[in-house]
C-alpha cells in the first residue's frame, strides 16, 4: 500500500512495489514522483525524514535527512541580509541523500529503476491541474526574480494552465544522470561543479566543499507509550517530540468519556498542544550544538507535573515554557509505503516555503529549499544560526507498534499543525476505534499563537468550520478566541495493519489530491 498527496505519486510507488520492489524502494519511487509532480512542496535539493520499520529485525529506525547550514553561513555574514528567499536561504541541498541512504539500506531493486517513473513524469509530462496552476500565478513574482526557475515554471512568461502538459526535461536529464551514475554525480560529480559555480556568481554561498561533506544520517528514534501502543518518531532536530509529549500528557485524561470532539475534549487537547509547544519551542534544536533533555521531556512524571497545569473550566493565561510565534507558510509533503513482508515507511520532505528558495540551480530543474530562514540570528535561540547546523523542523513522520507488531504508519505535512494533526488523528483511531480514513477525515483544531484582548491575553485556535457553533462558544467561555477556517487545515495520510489479519487499511485526506492504492 502506498499514501502520498498526489495520486502520481502514489502510482509511482506502487508500480515499484508491483515489479517486485519492497517498502523501501516504494518510499523512495514516491518520494521522486513527488518531487516531479508537486515542485511546489518537495524536491530533489530539499530536506526530509523517514522512520522506518524493517520486519526481518523487527527494528524501527530514523533517518535524518536535513541539510546543514554551509561553512560559510555565520551570524556575521547574514547579519542585515534578507535570507528568507534566494540564493541565501538555501542550505546544503538533502533530499536526494536520503533517498539513496535509505535505498542502499534497505533497497531491494536497482536505483535506476526505482528513479525510473519519476524520470518519466519529468520528461514525459503531467496534466496540470488547477491548485498547481493557481500556486505558480500566486508566486509568479518569486519565480520571474530567476531566469532559470522562470525557464521552467513561466516559460515564454506563460502560466502553465489546467489541462495542459507540464514537462520538465532539465530535471529528467539531472535525474537520468544520478540513476546512472548515483548521488554521488550530484554532491562530487559534474552535477555538484554545476551547482557550486552557479552559485558562486549568484552571491551564494554553497561551495562544491559543502556537497561533498554532507552525509544523511541515521538516527535513534524517540518513543513513549500510549494505552498500549509504542509510538516511534525522530528525535530532534525534529519537533516529533511536540507529538509524543502531547501523547503522554493526555493519557491522563479519560477522553473517551469526554467524547470525541465535545468543548471538553477539544479543551483538553488544546491545552496540551499549547504545552507541547512551549515546551518545543524553548528546547529543540539541533542535538549536535544545543543540549536537549529528551528522557526528561518524554518521562511520564514529568507528564504528570504538566498536565496538572490543565483545568477543566478554564484555559491557562500563559503557558509556561514561553510563547508560541503564529504559524508560517509551509509547503511540505508526506507518503507512506508499506509492503507484504510488513516494512514499513514514513517519509516526510519539504522545501520549506512554498517553491522553497523560488531558485532552480543553473539547468538542473531542481528547486532548492529555503530552510536557513529557520536558523536564527538571536544568539539565545536554541536554533541560532551555526555553519553546519540543521534548522528546527516540524516534521514528525510516525511508525506505531503494538506487541512488538508494526500497526500504523503516519505523517502530515505543513508548519507547527504537523505535531498538533498527528495527534488528533492518533486519539481518533485509539482512543475512539476510527478507520484510518474516518480518522483523517474528521474535523480538526490547530493552535494559532495568543491574543491580548483587554487586559487579558488568550490562546486562538483555528479551528473547521464543521464543527459545531454550540461547542465553539463554549471554548470561548474558557477563554479561547476561536478563528473559524474551512478546510484548509493540513492534510494527514497514513496506513493500519490490522494486528489479527494483516489486512491493510489506508487513509488519504480528502481536504485536497491525498491518494492512497493498495495491491
Amino acid at each position: 500500500m502506498v499514501t502520498s498527496l498526489d495520486p502520481l505519486a502514489s502510482e509511482a510507488g506502487m508500480r515499484i512495489l508491483q515489479q517486485g520492489g519492497n517498502a523501501f524502494d516504494a518510499a523512495v519511487a514516491t518520494a521522486a514522483a513527488v518531487a516531479v509532480v508537486d515542485p511546489r512542496m518537495s524536491s530533489a535539493g530539499g530536506n526530509g525524514f523517514a522512520t522506518i520499520y524493517i520486519a526481518k529485525t523487527r527494528e524501527v529506525r530514523a533517518l535524518n535527512f536535513y541539510g546543514t547550514a554551509p561553512k560559510g553561513a555565520t551570524a556575521s555574514f547574514y547579519t542585515g541580509k534578507d535570507y528568507s528567499r534566494g540564493v541565501l536561504s538555501a542550505p546544503v541541498p538533502s533530499g536526494l541523500k536520503g533517498w539513496e541512504t535509505l535505498h542502499a539500506a534497505y533497497g531491494k531493486l536497482p536505483w535506476a529503476v526505482v528513479l525510473q517513473p519519476a524520470i518519466d513524469l519529468a520528461q514525459n509530462g503531467f496534466v496540470v491541474r488547477k491548485p498547481f496552476s493557481d500556486s505558480i500565478s500566486e508566486k509568479r513574482e518569486l519565480l520571474s526574480m530567476f531566469p532559470t526557475s522562470a525557464k521552467v515554471f513561466l516559460p515564454n512568461g506563460h502560466v502553465p494552465q489546467p489541462g495542459e502538459i507540464f514537462r520538465q526535461p532539465d530535471l529528467a536529464r539531472t535525474l537520468k544522470e544520478i540513476a546512472a551514475k548515483g548521488a554521488a554525480v550530484f554532491y562530487q560529480g559534474s552535477i555538484a561543479t554545476q551547482i557550486a559555480d552557479f552559485y558562486l556568481k549568484e552571491g551564494g554561498i554553497i561551495t562544491r566543499e559543502d556537497l561533498r561533506a554532507y552525509q544523511a544520517s541515521w538516527v535513534t528514534p524517540i518513543s513513549t507509550t500510549y494505552h498500549g501502543y509504542t509510538f516511534y518518531t525522530q528525535p530532534p532536530s525534529s519537533s516529533g517530540i511536540a507529538v509524543l509529549e502531547q501523547l503522554n500528557f493526555l493519557e491522563n485524561f479519560p477522553l473517551k468519556s469526554l467524547g470525541q470532539n465535545s468543548p471538553e475534549y477539544l479543551h483538553v487537547v488544546g491545552e496540551a498542544m499549547r504545552l507541547a509547544i512551549a515546551d518545543r519551542n524553548r528546547y529543540v534544536g539541533d542535538p549536535n550544538f544545543v543540549k536537549i533533555p529528551v528522557n526528561r521531556l518524554l518521562s511520564k512524571e514529568y507528564a504528570k507535573r504538566r498536565s496538572d497545569l490543565i483545568h477543566l473550566d478554564s484555559t491557562m493565561s500563559v503557558t509556561t515554557a514561553g510563547d508560541v510565534d503564529q504559524p508560517v507558510e509551509s509547503h511540505t509533503t508526506h507518503m507512506n509505503t508499506v509492503d507484504a513482508d510488513g516494512n514499513m515507511v514514513a517519509l516526510t520532505q519539504t522545501l520549506g516555503a512554498e517553491f522553497g528558495s523560488g531558485v532552480v540551480v543553473g539547468n538542473t530543474g531542481v528547486l532548492f529549499s529555503n530552510e536557513m530562514r529557520h536558523l536564527h540570528l538571536d544568539a539565545n535561540d536554541p536554533s541560532r544560526l551555526e555553519p553546519g547546523k540543521r534548522s528546527r523542523s516540524n516534521e514528525s513522520p510516525i511508525i506505531v507498534l503494538k506487541g512488538g507488531k508494526p500497526f500504523m504508519a503516519l505523517g502530515t505535512p505543513g508548519n507547527d499543525g504537523i505535531w498538533q494533526r498527528l495527534v488528533q488523528v492518533i486519539l481518533n483511531v485509539v482512543d475512539f476505534n476510527q478507520d484510518i480514513q474516518t480518522a483523517i477525515t474528521e474535523p480538526r483544531m490547530v493552535y494559532g499563537g495568543q491574543q491580548e484582548t483587554g487586559t487579558e491575553i488568550k490562546p486562538v485556535f483555528n479551528v473547521e468550520d464543521r464543527i459545531p457553533e454550540n461547542t465553539i462558544d463554549s471554548l470561548r467561555a474558557k477563554g479561547y478566541v476561536i478563528k473559524s477556517v474551512g478546510d484548509d487545515i493540513g492534510r494527514v495520510n497514513g496506513i493500519v495493519i490490522d494486528l489479527n489479519s494483516g489486512f491493510r487499511s489506508g487513509g488519504a485526506d480528502p481536504r485536497e489530491d491525498g491518494y492512497v492504492i493498495g495491491w
